[in-house]
């Protein structure tokens, strides 16, 4: 479970996104740290971005989970 202890390790995480799930194009949203992960074989993880993402992606994306 490397990603729990990624920052211990001297690993780094960064996240890519997309939009909708027919999308080709990535969004790179910036350095990663796991906040928690839950289930086992489709397993959820959260993550905490170092920087926010600008408003104008943060609406997009808050829109495409609704």
């Amino acid at each position: 479970m490397w990603y729990q202890h990624h920052p211990n390790l001297g690993s780094k995480v960064l996240l890519f996104a997309r939009l909708r799930k027919r999308d080709r194009a990535l969004w790179f949203l910036g350095l990663a740290t796991c906040v928690s992960h839950g289930g086992e074989r489709h397993m959820a993880i959260t993550w905490q971005l170092a920087s926010p993402l600008p408003g104008d992606l943060f609406t997009q994306f808050a829109a495409a989970v609704e």
